[in-house]
């Protein structure tokens, strides 16, 4: 594959389908599926190995709320370190719990900060991977969500992790 090429991957999940973008560095995007770029998808031989670890972890998290990724394995090409630094943390916060973007902000270092992490949440170009949908608003209100949906999927997804980690409870 050469470096500006992208290999496409659709991915189907509960909550419609999932766009996966591979360049030469990793996962370039894992993105709400968008109809203009439907005739972009490559054929499933082209794709690199981690395509079906995607798939898996996809399918993982549709079961149990988790989703196990390797960050290392993100093309974070074009991504500022703030957003990086942003992003990782937002990877951290465990399923069915919340941070404001002041929280977030504060995390990274940058106490002040909530609107630059708006910023990178927005920018996320891996919804659901890097759970932007468990970041509030600073009254703990449900703010802005770019995946189709909006607010709503945001809130589906929050109230799937806690049926989900609540059922891992009572099974575990």
């Amino acid at each position: 594959m050469q470096s500006s090429e992208l290999l496409s991957q659709r991915i189907e999940t509960p909550i419609g389908p999932f766009h996966a973008a591979w360049s030469s560095n990793g996962l370039r995007s894992f993105e709400f599926f968008r109809l203009d770029r439907e005739n972009d998808w490559a054929r499933e031989g082209d794709l690199p190995s981690e395509a079906i670890v995607l798939q898996e972890a996809v399918l993982q998290y549709f079961e149990t709320g988790r989703f196990d990724w390797d960050l290392d394995k993100l093309d974070w090409q074009d991504v500022s370190q703030f957003h990086q630094r942003v992003l990782r943390e937002c990877y951290g916060i465990p399923p069915a719990s919340t941070l404001t973007y002041g929280e977030l902000a504060a995390a990274v270092g940058s106490p002040g900060a909530a609107r630059a992490v708006g910023g990178a949440m927005a920018r996320n170009r891996w919804p659901l991977l890097i759970p932007c949908h468990r970041v509030v608003g600073s009254s703990g209100k449900l703010t802005g969500y770019s995946g189709v949906g909006g607010v709503d999927t945001k809130r589906k997804l929050l109230v799937f992790e806690n049926e989900a980690s609540s059922a891992i409870l009572l099974v575990g």
